[in-house]
């Protein structure tokens, strides 16, 4: 525990990647506070699925076991298989426990964060129905949060961990932070009951606890069970090949119901098994997939002496951005919680160091955001890349042989990096700037 620590955060925004830094800061006695708009800790969504990795870090992190008790749910992902959407559902290509040789979990996305949630430790102040609508900078220099109701609060640190709509990214980047796009995808997504698709006469093999990745032309859908095997998550993806990136708008919402006729057509030239499955989701919602693009050049809030980033109305507080806020990206990999649950882990990491205090604060923060951003452009890099191969544009082809190429090793590189040796590169960076003592 850093008991020596004599800086306080407050995490604005409660989701999955808030909760987890307030989980590894507040086991590091820092003080800690977070703020979501919700009236609980709770999630919307689907399934989640997350790689090696993530299990990994709440190894390192010290909470695996007690984070497996406390779920109500989860299944073991053993296997990935790719299969032909059109009939007859051929095997393109599959990832098996070689792979996934340390783990990977399939959770429903509520059920994640509500036993993260309870891994929270008494110190951390959790504040609800908490909308934040500005950063300022008090007299003192501090930064402080302005939410909805009047209230301030003010920390040493502020973490954004406000989602794809981030205010404090709008708030510390100013104009570098308008960069969310409409990228033209849309993605039918919900949550089947195993029954009713045993019912439709789906085959048992297709509910099997693994995950099927249904490879079509412009289109592709993933399906695997979540809730202990009694629920079907689906999210089936659609794309205009010809639709330019263009600036999100400001349209009320980005998720619209949709109809099961509307998902059939879209997927009219799928086979037998794969109608059958998309014909159960009888109501469907459809989301407008939307990014960061192109990718963030920083994490953090201005240098003071920075004049050009005073220009461009970007505020000089001691702020870091974490998750979507950071680096909203393609889902095509699985990969978004699991690049936050990667912030996470680093920045309290570096947070917790013995070394770190408000003296070196801002120089601990730049060590972070040297480590995260060549890491959070190559995953979402890939991404975009598998989403390409996916839809039929990868750089091999659309034939069976051309995406089979395409596919071998995307993932090792994302789930089986050692995120230790990161921070450990941090930390040495930090000795080498004399800014940490070398131990």
């Amino acid at each position: 525990m850093n008991s020596q620590n004599d800086f306080t955060v407050a995490i604005v925004g409660g989701g999955l990647v808030g909760v987890l830094c307030a989980i590894g800061l507040g086991r590091a006695g820092i003080k800690v506070d977070v703020f979501e708009a919700a009236t609980k800790y709770d999630d919307i969504g689907a399934g989640i699925g997350t790689g090696p990795n993530t299990v990994r870090i709440f190894e390192a992190m010290g909470i695996l076991p007690d984070f497996l008790a406390a779920l109500e749910d989860h299944n073991v992902m053993p296997l990935l298989k790719f299969i032909r959407g059109a009939d007859p559902h051929d095997e393109i290509f599959k990832y098996t426990d070689d792979v996934f040789k340390d783990g990977g979990l399939a959770v429903h996305r509520a059920a994640f964060l509500k036993a993260l949630a309870s891994l929270l430790p008494a110190s951390v102040h959790s504040h609800f129905k908490k909308r934040c609508v500005a950063l300022e900078s008090s007299e003192n220099g501090r930064p402080s949060v302005r939410f909805t109701d009047g209230s301030v609060h003010e920390a040493d640190l502020i973490v954004g961990a406000d989602g794809l709509k981030s205010v404090v990214r709008a708030q510390v980047l100013g104009e570098q932070g308008e960069r969310l796009v409409d990228t033209g995808s849309r993605t039918y997504r919900q949550i089947v009951p195993m029954q009713r698709l045993l019912d439709a006469g789906v085959k048992e093999e297709l509910l099997r606890p693994q995950s099927h990745i249904w490879l079509g032309s412009d289109k592709y859908f993933i399906s695997y069970p979540v809730v202990n095997g009694t629920l079907l998550n689906v999210a089936a993806f659609t794309l205009d090949h010809a639709h330019e990136m263009v600036p999100a708008g400001s349209q009320a919402s980005w998720v619209t119901p949709a109809s099961t006729s509307e998902l059939l057509s879209a997927f009219k030239d799928y086979g037998h098994d794969a109608r059958a499955i998309l014909g159960c989701m009888d109501a469907p919602n459809k989301w407008s997939l939307h990014v960061l693009h192109p990718q963030l050049e920083t994490l953090l809030g201005a240098a003071p002496d920075k004049e050009t980033d005073v220009k461009n109305n970007r505020l000089s507080v001691n702020a870091v951005l974490v998750g979507d806020a950071a680096h909203a990206m393609l889902p095509h990999l699985g990969a978004g919680a699991g690049t936050g649950i990667e912030d996470a882990y680093v920045l309290t990491s570096l947070l917790a160091h013995p070394q770190t205090r408000l003296a070196n604060l801002p120089e601990v923060l730049r060590a972070y955001e040297a480590v995260r951003l060549p890491r959070i452009a190559d995953i979402a890099s890939r991404s975009a890349r598998a989403g390409d191969v996916y839809h039929g544009y990868g750089p091999s082809g659309a034939t069976d042989d051309g995406r089979r190429q395409d596919l071998r090793l995307q993932w090792q590189e994302i789930w089986h990096r050692d995120l230790s040796l990161d921070v450990s590169q941090a930390v040495a960076a930090l000795q080498q700037d004399g800014h940490f003592k070398r131990e």
